[in-house]
């Protein structure tokens, strides 16, 4: 297992990965990174996140194929083609790629899957906004990402197989009640890591009120 890089390093260059090399991810290495995506904050600290990772070959192709029936469904032509910048290019190019082999390419895919909040939870913050429900699990996606490249494997986020979810689910024997947030390939990477490519931050960030800019006194 070779030596990790240092977090800001990891943080400046840790790119969306989705074209991989089939070499397997060593067991303890894997263990790291799940261990990793462990440690993120859960609400309440009530650590009721689930992770599923899924090694087995028939199985990665199977939720490949409704994988790539989902990307085709949302990112059909029309939309590709309006993607007309080089960067926009690139990552449709890398898009197109992994929905094509994500049932063959990466060794590993993680499932990061959460049970439905019981009755007497329904008006907390963190269900009141259905878009809040995994922060959680994203936090955790986040640390795994981080870690990933610690150890030179890549991964990214996707969430393609959610509008055929069931049919995930059924595939992998996870039960009623148990939803699925996030699905993440995993492997060693084909393309380069960073560094990144960002807006500069005060762009993007504003002092005190909305659209007063923020500046840095150094």
């Amino acid at each position: 297992m070779s030596e990790p890089i240092g977090l800001i390093e990891a943080l400046s260059t840790t790119r969306a990965i989705r074209r991989f090399r089939s070499d397997p991810i060593p067991d303890d290495v894997l263990k790291k990174v799940l261990e990793a995506a462990n440690w993120a904050p859960s609400g309440q600290n009530n650590q009721n996140r689930q992770f599923l990772v899924v090694r087995d070959p028939e199985r990665r192709r199977a939720i490949g194929a409704i994988y790539r029936r989902g990307f085709q469904a949302f990112y059909d032509p029309e939309r590709l083609a309006s993607w007309t910048s080089s960067a926009q290019r690139r990552m449709a190019e890398g898009a197109i790629h992994l929905a094509e082999n994500l049932g063959t390419e990466p060794p590993v895919l993680v499932l990061f899957c959460q049970p439905q909040p019981p009755q007497a939870a329904r008006s907390s913050p963190s269900v009141t906004r259905n878009w809040s429900r995994g922060s959680s699990l994203y936090a955790a996606v986040q640390n795994l990402l981080l870690a990933a490249r610690a150890y030179g494997l890549g991964g990214c986020l996707t969430t393609v197989h959610l509008n055929y979810e069931d049919e995930v689910k059924a595939i992998l024997g996870i039960p009623d009640g148990i939803d699925t947030f996030a699905l993440v390939p995993l492997g060693y990477p084909r393309d380069n890591f960073g560094p990144l490519s960002r807006r500069p931050i005060e762009e993007i960030t504003f002092a005190e009120t909305w659209g007063e800019r923020f500046k840095s006194e150094h």
